[in-house]
């Protein structure tokens, strides 16, 4: 029997959980922009994966935003339920939760390490769907390979046009560095904030000396929508949330990391970059 799937963003956390779980093209997949309703995720039968029902894999539901406590990732949650024993897999968990959570305590290697080459993935690729399965396709490969997921990855034919996907895309973020504005905080945090479609520019405006990066993306997806990621150097930026959902529900994240609603955020940026300025 077809299972169910839902699931809204696709980043590595998001994939790997499906792969843990087996998802494969045969299941009735669906790609949704906001948290799944509620019929779905008290349903056992029907996997949400990064859209709501955090705390709740026993329900199915794998999620590890907007909860009160300590819970691991997605994939963690995962793993944990399906009562894998694979070290190889083990490892690839570890990596993943670490590039979902805290990517910069990593140790910094040559290009392009693993992350490098999902996020050329997700370059290449728009459609929510065929990201999810080439995503998993690259997990698989790593496993099949003995790769070591904490390592710089080996130019594989089947990566070599995720790998100039990313190349490009950092020469792109370097440009961009060029536009980037900054304001102080009440408490006297250097803040950068960017408007930009590209990918990854969280890295640039650290790179900067900022201890907050805010990136806003107009045009987000397929379909397009309004985006910001407002992330702490090392600083917890979570107690943004409530402030932020008094003006519009759906912002969520954790620790270091939140973002705007699933299906897009109806704020200015110089409304988020002001609410951000005196509230770290």
């Amino acid at each position: 029997m077809k299972s169910r799937v839902l699931f809204s963003k696709v980043d590595m956390d998001t994939c790997l959980t499906a792969f843990i779980l087996r998802v494969n093209p045969g299941d009735h997949v669906i790609a949704i922009q906001e948290d799944a309703d509620q019929r779905y995720l008290n349903n056992p039968n029907v996997i949400c994966i990064e859209c709501g029902g955090s705390g709740k894999a026993h329900l199915n539901n794998f999620d590890h935003h907007n909860f009160e406590g300590k819970i691991g990732t997605a994939c963690e949650q995962a793993y944990e339920k399906m009562g894998i024993k694979d070290d190889a897999l083990k490892k690839l968990v570890d990596y993943v939760s670490i590039i979902d959570i805290n990517p910069r305590s990593l140790p910094v290697k040559d290009f392009p390490n693993l992350s490098c080459i999902f996020s050329g993935m997700l370059l290449t690729y728009n459609d929510p769907k065929k990201q999810l399965f080439k995503g998993i396709e690259i997990f698989s490969l790593v496993l099949k390979k003995g790769l070591d997921p904490f390592d710089t990855m080996p130019h594989l034919a089947e990566w070599a046009e995720y790998i100039e996907a990313k190349r490009e895309n950092d020469l792109e973020v370097e440009k961009a560095k060029a536009f980037t504005s900054f304001v102080t905080s009440k408490s006297g945090l250097k803040i950068g904030y960017i408007e930009t479609s590209i990918f990854g520019v969280l890295g640039a405006l650290y790179d900067q000396g900022c201890n907050i990066a805010i990136a806003y993306n107009p045009n987000f997806g397929n379909p397009a929508i309004r985006k910001f990621t407002i992330a702490g150097n090392g600083i917890s930026v979570n107690h943004l949330t409530s402030i932020l959902n008094r003006l519009e529900p759906g912002w969520g994240g954790r620790g270091t990391i939140i973002g705007s609603p699933r299906n897009g955020s109806k704020l200015s940026l110089e409304e988020v970059v002001e609410i951000v300025r005196r509230n770290v």
